[in-house]
């Protein structure tokens, strides 16, 4: 996965792209892997006697075959952009991502602004009577970058005469109460996005969709589809009558508490640091000079305590950009 601006992964995948703090970069590379929250065969819906490799592998064959049918679609001028990506996106949602029913939409209406979305991936009637919410989709075409603006996307109402795909799909997540979460995409790249409290700061996970499938990466497409099937999305009946999880939203609380407790280790860490320094330059034979200071008041202690502190986090620095791979290990 890229490194985005704002964020920093451990998973080495090109064709995803992580930005902001959608999710923590490494609780996203555990469900990629299948190693996080309701990942199981029956939290994918998959049927009895197959698993969850069988189901990928079919997607990916699928997939692949609507890329090659949409592909030469991009070059030609004499076909509409939209309708080309909007029937490769129906298709791939519905066939290899299992999403129940994708259908076109006139928009969404709150208040006195109207949102031009362009679909709705719907729940299964099961899901729906026990309350599942249709997910929002905004298609693009295929020519139309996500962030640049177009009159089509513009809300209504709101005085802007253009938006870009991205910011009208923000947008509704921001002032919709029955939508948390949305896809946008323009058959070449597609983005999972959710509300937000600021529209400064972009976050979203985003597929290169021309690059997973033109170039047929198959490890990376089954990273992608425990990221995105349906289920993800809380679109699919569970075995009980309860609200079908959303596993995007479960995986955010649970990246949420890993957080907390490395910031609660962090914290101690940092503590043990700061006395084991302490007391080191302290007790050191040749600090005569450091003790000095301290007793005729020339170094006050809180001038060595922010000495300390500074040069604990230039090790935290500096141990985390060797981690990361960014500086050579000097024991290798």
């Amino acid at each position: 996965m890229r490194s985005a601006r704002t964020s920093a992964t451990t998973l080495n995948l090109p064709t995803l792209r992580l930005e902001g703090g959608l999710f923590l970069p490494d609780m996203l590379h555990k469900a990629a892997q299948g190693l996080a929250r309701l990942q199981t065969d029956a939290d994918y819906a998959v049927p009895k006697g197959l698993k969850l490799k069988d189901e990928f592998s079919r997607a990916f064959q699928i997939a692949c075959a609507q890329w090659r049918a949409f592909a030469p679609l991009l070059e030609r001028a004499d076909v509409d952009a939209y309708q080309a990506s909007a029937g490769f996106v129906t298709e791939f949602l519905r066939d290899a991502l299992s999403f129940p029913a994708v259908s076109a939409s006139t928009g969404i209406t709150l208040g006195d602004r109207h949102y031009p979305v362009t679909h709705l991936a719907h729940p299964t009637p099961a899901a729906q009577s026990a309350g599942a919410k249709a997910l929002p989709i905004v298609v693009a075409p295929h020519n139309l970058g996500l962030d640049d603006a177009d009159p089509r996307f513009a809300v209504q109402g709101s005085g802007s005469r253009r938006k870009s795909p991205f910011q009208l799909a923000q947008e509704l997540l921001n002032a919709s109460p029955d939508h948390q979460w949305a896809l946008v995409t323009n058959g070449k790249t597609l983005r999972l996005l959710r509300d937000a409290a600021t529209l400064t700061r972009p976050s979203y996970l985003e597929v290169d969709l021309q690059d997973l499938l033109g170039a047929q990466r198959f490890t990376e497409f089954g990273c992608a589809w425990r990221l995105l099937h349906a289920s993800r999305a809380g679109l699919l009946a569970s075995a009980s009558a309860d609200l079908p999880p959303v596993a995007w939203e479960a995986w955010r609380e649970a990246g949420q508490e890993e957080g907390v407790q490395v910031r609660k280790g962090l914290r101690r860490g940092v503590q043990d640091a700061l006395i084991t320094l302490g007391q080191g330059f302290i007790q050191h034979p040749a600090n005569d000079a450091l003790r000095m200071a301290l007793r005729d008041g020339s170094l006050r202690k809180e001038d060595f305590f922010s000495q300390l502190l500074r040069q604990v986090y230039r090790y935290i620095f500096l141990f985390s950009v060797e981690d990361s791979g960014l500086i050579p290990n000097a024991a290798q």
